[in-house]
């Protein structure tokens, strides 16, 4: 479009209740405020979403939107953003992947879906080419069958973006998946795609992406990817993707085994689950779009019970983490790979299914649910047939499955018999990360996002460093700014978890907005070489300061989302299994978590931020980031 570069420059607009189809023009001034993606996707959701709607209501929205890298030949840059109101939380959902570029080649930066449906639909777009298509033929298919089918009508070019049984039936805990693997993962988007009666979206275009500044782009592109491909360890995530981290995060503890009783043993972990006998079974890499790398891969499983089974996955250490140490099951690369197939096919964030799954086999070991309860189906660790069974029970909310389906808050309430005592979330959400194990920004920012138990602070603070290391890694990356310097990057290990994180929050919203993936290979560039090339592509001047603004206003705008929702300090808390219970870990314990201690981070990561110790957002720093505008106090 005219005046924009690096932009497509539209956002179209879909209400499924009427049918209408429209195209609006992206303003300069949200670019200069929110930069894109995830930023703007939080300022689009919060006009577009009436106070205290139901997230699985046609008042909710549902917004994808992709930053202005994406597209463009910038190493790393094909990161999409979904956004809605949770049914898992009741706040703001936000999840990003790497597979939705299509979405600006069809000319449009953000897409936002409102209504329902009265019938199964699917959206077919290229370029200005937008219709609101009948979906009863492949309402009721899984992922894969979904995706195959549209694939062939409409041409493999397309990027499919599809819900399985799970979101189709409103199971707390459904994804969207794109592509057959890739998946917007958390937080139940796929059960408010499917409460709209939308199966699926296809996408496809041919438009181009403008550079304001030609040569100064390709400059900067030319000096980032030498700095790029020097990196040490670039083979590494290729062959190994994010199981590179296997064996410090094992040696960390930081692999909850059977809902979180325990950290498996370092030596156990890395004997059973051997890197060498994945590598057998992996068949090759996956990229995301503009990634050189392709961390990500595919599975061919060749002999045993799971022998003829393929699949693309998207992250294997979470895979593993969840189908492996979570429900018990330790050394059985084919039976995880089995659980992710199940997951991607039928719709299911692995975090929460498996948290499920591995609280319902406690709670049948500790003698609160029987047969009678689950049906039949004797749940006990590592039983890997009964846990396939229940994923699908889950999907289709059948026999226990239709208690589990109401997710981590809810399904021990409905169990009750004090069964809540061993459901392990934050706010919905189970913590791929124990606190007990390590406290670190990865770790302690699952307990302030605002969506939830995940985190959103990524830096080098999830395992030990040396001295020193702290304060050049800041200096590398520009960030924390150095003025904030002596009170962030202070304590035993060189760094404050509270305070740390509100400043890797926003970075880490600078990249979502942007497109940028936020893996070490990509977060090791200096903050002011996004700013410049951000100015070379777009024509928009921007300083590093700028983007962290940007970032923060995009972290206030969901907050606020948040808190208008009734959102209180007292949620932003770890699971009472991390405040009460010791964790053991090889042959030592630690914790439980003390009260005061997180208190005190939980009022440094506010102090940081200028909110007021009650966790809402203070006047002052509503003005400071010039959102009056869009939300006046709150």
């Amino acid at each position: 479009m005219e005046g924009y570069k690096g932009y497509a420059g539209d956002v179209l607009y879909i209400d499924l209740d009427t049918g209408s189809i429209a195209k609006k023009p992206l303003g300069q001034d949200l670019m200069r405020k929110f930069l894109g993606g995830a930023g703007i996707n939080a300022q689009l959701f919060y006009e577009s979403v009436k106070a205290h709607s139901d997230p699985l209501s046609p008042g909710n929205a549902l917004v994808f939107g992709a930053g202005p890298f994406v597209g463009t030949l910038i190493l790393g840059a094909g990161k999409c953003c979904a956004t809605a109101k949770s049914p898992v939380s009741g706040y703001i959902a936000n999840s990003v992947t790497g597979s939705l570029g299509n979405l600006k080649f069809a000319g449009y930066d953000h897409l936002v879906i409102t209504g329902k449906a009265d019938k199964p639909v699917y959206l077919k777009i290229y370029n200005d080419e937008v219709k609101i298509l009948d979906g009863n033929h492949i309402w009721g298919k899984d992922v894969w069958d979904a995706t195959d089918e549209l694939w062939k009508e409409l041409g493999g070019e397309y990027t499919i973006v599809t819900i399985g049984p799970a979101g189709e039936n409103l199971v707390m805990d459904a994804n969207i998946i794109v592509d057959k693997y890739a998946g917007f993962s958390r937080c139940g988007l796929g059960a408010v795609m499917g409460s709209k009666n939308l199966k699926a979206i296809a996408v496809y275009g041919t438009q181009d992406i403008g550079v304001a500044d030609v040569d100064r782009f390709s400059d900067l592109l030319e000096r980032y990817n030498k700095d790029f491909f020097s990196q040490r360890l670039l083979n590494e995530w290729r062959v190994y993707g994010t199981l590179i981290s296997l064996k410090p995060m094992a040696q960390t503890g930081l692999y909850p085994f059977k809902n979180y009783q325990e950290a498996v043993d370092p030596d156990e972990m890395i004997k059973s689950f051997d890197l060498e006998s994945f590598l057998e079974i992996k068949g090759g890499d996956v990229a995301c779009m503009a990634c050189p790398i392709g961390c990500k891969h595919f599975i061919q499983v060749k002999k045993g019970k799971y022998a003829g089974l393929t699949l693309s996955v998207g992250c294997a250490n979470a895979a593993m983490q969840t189908w492996g140490c979570y429900c018990g099951s330790l050394g059985d690369w084919e039976g995880v790979f089995k659980g992710a197939e199940l997951c991607n096919r039928l719709g299911l964030d692995y975090y929460n299914t498996s948290s499920l799954i591995s609280w319902a086999i406690e709670s049948y070991r500790r003698g609160i649910i029987d047969k009678k309860d689950t049906e039949g189906i004797e749940l006990d660790w590592g039983k890997a047939e009964a846990i396939q069974e229940l994923i699908q029970e889950i999907a289709y909310r059948r026999g226990f499955g239709e208690i589990l389906a109401c997710g981590l808050k809810e399904a021990p309430k409905r169990v009750g018999k004090g069964s809540e005592s061993y459901a392990v979330h934050i706010k919905g959400l189970s913590t791929p990360f124990d606190l007990r194990a390590r406290i670190s920004s990865e770790s302690f920012s699952q307990v302030i996002n605002v969506r939830g138990g995940h985190s959103s602070a990524v830096t080098v603070t999830m395992m030990p460093r040396s001295p020193g290391q702290m304060k050049r890694f800041a200096e590398r990356i520009g960030l924390p700014p150095k003025d904030v310097l002596d009170r962030v990057l202070t304590g035993p290990e060189e760094f404050n978890p509270g305070r740390i994180s509100k400043w890797f929050e926003d970075n880490v919203t600078v990249f979502d907005s942007l497109g940028i993936c936020q893996f070490p290979p990509f977060q090791r560039v200096n903050l002011s070489f996004w700013a410049e090339i951000y100015s070379a592509l777009t024509g928009i001047e921007m300083d590093a300061p700028s983007l962290l603004t940007a970032g923060e206003r995009a972290c206030n705008m969901r907050k606020a989302f948040s808190l208008r929702e009734g959102a209180t300090r007292e949620e932003d808390f770890p699971p009472k299994r991390f405040m009460t219970e010791a964790l053991k870990f090889g042959k030592e314990e630690r914790g439980p978590l003390k009260e005061e201690y997180v208190n005190e981070l939980i009022d440094d990561y506010y102090h940081e931020r200028g909110w007021n110790m009650d966790g809402t957002i203070s006047e002052e720093k509503i003005k400071e980031l010039e959102l009056n505008q869009y939300f006046g106090g709150v």
